[in-house]
């Protein structure tokens, strides 16, 4: 099975082409990877039942395609340093350098002190 940077992705690839979509640990804000064609996906006819694998084609490129779209999204999220889940902008807060969550927990944690 393909490890995903994020808790939840979906895999959208057809027999054609290959895409995913990435999804934010804490809400459903998205990201949908640039398509990738099958490089034998569209060959017609004799040549491709004589000299085609399409299993094992497509499985190595799918892989492939799957690598190359999980380091992009990468750039798309913001990584939390403190409880390490992959956010989207809407749940960040870049001044603090951390997801909401954490933010508003370590604000929890300040009042407790006082």
């Amino acid at each position: 099975m393909l490890q995903s940077f994020t808790k939840k992705y979906t895999d959208e690839s057809t027999k054609d082409e290959f895409a995913f979509t990435f999804y934010c640990d804490m809400c459903e804000n998205s990201w949908k990877s640039t398509p990738l064609p099958f490089s034998h996906g569209k060959q017609k006819g004799f040549w491709k039942m004589l000299f085609y694998l399409p299993f094992t084609l497509w499985k190595a490129e799918h892989k492939d395609a799957f690598e190359r779209a999980n380091r992009e999204g990468m750039l798309h999220f913001n990584r939390c340093p403190v409880c390490k889940r992959w956010v989207c902008d809407d749940h960040f807060i870049e001044d603090e350098n951390a997801c909401s969550d954490c933010y508003k927990n370590a604000g929890v944690k300040s009042q407790k002190t006082r």
